[in-house]
């Protein structure tokens, strides 16, 4: 039986597989002072797995699949700005470069001419993956099991054709999402062990996330600047949104930074717009209200700090208010559908016209808070909206003098069931 002693332990493994084949053996004693948790951890799951240390055969993608993956995955941008950076830099060290997806491929690589020699005979070429069930304890492997910057060096790799080497590895998120969308690895010879290799990798990491942000950044300019256009002429709210249903721009609404992902032909909810049709426009999406299924109800609750619940579609939310905002909504929501223009709410608000300013402020706030419920030039609640008062709700505290033409003030008693359509 072989047996081999686990990185950082006195104890010793069995690394016979559970039908008593046995499965190569390899004894490696560590300095006694590494006691890396993660490559421990790692030894054991491959240990268990069976995996023989004396092979090396990293699991090879096809052409069209690596192709695949390159095309749909963001690292693009930010993989061709690391290529160039290393390649500025690469004759000042022993190291290749390898950009890899979520799943341990190999899509980008770079380095020496030598050293890529080197790369090509250990398989470390695009489309291999470096998962750990492919090629057991890596700092790639590590990354992909618990996502922050790491290394393996010399012996604390499982697999003996990689004991000669150092590697550094750190997750690459997306600016946006944080989810972990690759990994950047650097690996060298063990005897030219670069200390700060790790920060290297997360630094390169960190250069990657800002092209990713840039390039990203550049896209929604661009669907903006040729399919911006489009929104000239919709009544209404609507949203200009990129395949992955990020917002370029928008109209007649509080646009949120990104909605579920567009599919022609089929409704999907935005809260704050209610129920939406995509339609393609140029390399993006252009979302359309197309009426409410089923009524748009906000309910208002002026029960403690005022809040608003909002229902409609299948789809429910809430936010809180100020009691300001209660007050102005409750104002439009008396308001017919030639609702309110800042001029009528100051003298509604302060008793005088002289607090536009003031008025405009407030409702650019409440409709961050609420969103294309309420629509502007004049302002009023959008169309098929109804806000309701709960029921048992006290009025908000402040009583307004208005003119005789004026909506009913906050005060007036109401029954909790009130429906007030735009």
């Amino acid at each position: 039986m072989h047996q081999c002693i686990l990185p950082g332990t006195e104890g010793v493994g069995d690394r016979r597989e559970s039908d008593g084949q046995d499965t190569g053996g390899i004894s490696l004693a560590l300095p006694a002072e590494i006691t890396r948790t993660e490559v421990i951890e790692s030894w054991r799951r491959v240990l268990d797995e069976g995996t023989p240390a004396d092979r090396h055969a990293p699991q090879h993608l096809n052409g069209s699949e690596v192709e695949d993956r390159r095309r749909c995955n963001t690292l693009g941008e930010g993989a061709r700005r690391l290529q160039r950076v290393f390649g500025e830099s690469a004759e000042d060290t022993d190291l290749v470069l390898g950009v890899f997806d979520a799943d341990g491929v190999l899509l980008w690589r770079g380095g020496t001419t030598r050293w890529l020699a080197v790369a090509d005979r250990l398989e470390l070429t695009e489309g291999t993956r470096w998962d750990e069930k492919s090629t057991a304890t890596t700092a790639v492997g590590l990354v992909m099991a618990d996502p922050r910057p790491t290394r393996v060096v010399g012996v604390e790799h499982y697999e003996e054709a990689l004991q000669s080497l150092y590697c550094a590895a750190a997750p690459i998120h997306h600016p946006r999402t944080g989810a972990m969308i690759g990994i950047v690895g650097l690996a060298g010879p063990v005897d030219d062990l670069q200390p700060s290799a790790t920060a290297f990798a997360a630094s390169m990491a960190a250069l990657a996330e800002h092209e990713i942000a840039a390039a990203h950044t550049r896209s929604l300019t661009e669907l903006r600047r040729s399919a911006g256009a489009r929104l000239t002429g919709v009544r209404g709210p609507a949203l200009l949104v990129d395949n992955d249903g990020w917002v370029a721009d928008f109209r007649g609404c509080t646009a949120p930074d990104s909605v579920a992902v567009p599919t022609e032909g089929d409704h999907q909810f935005v809260p704050g717009i209610g129920d939406c049709m995509a339609q393609p426009v140029g390399p993006g999406w252009l979302l359309r209200p197309v009426g409410p299924s089923n009524p748009i109800v906000a309910e208002l609750d002026l029960r403690g700090k005022p809040s608003l619940t909002v229902v409609g579609d299948g789809d429910q939310w809430r936010t809180e208010l100020t009691h300001r905002h209660a007050e102005i909504l409750l104002l439009l929501a008396d308001a017919s559908e030639s609702g309110l223009t800042s001029s009528r709410l100051s003298r509604l608000l302060f008793g005088d016209s002289g607090h536009v300013v003031t008025v405009r402020a407030e409702m650019s706030r409440l409709r961050r808070a609420v969103g294309a419920l309420i629509t502007n030039r004049p302002y009023r609640l959008a169309a098929g909206v109804t806000v309701r008062v709960a029921a048992g709700a006290a009025p908000v505290g402040r009583q307004i003098t208005a003119p005789d033409d004026a909506p009913a003030p906050p005060g007036t008693p109401r029954d909790g069931t009130q429906r007030r359509p735009a």
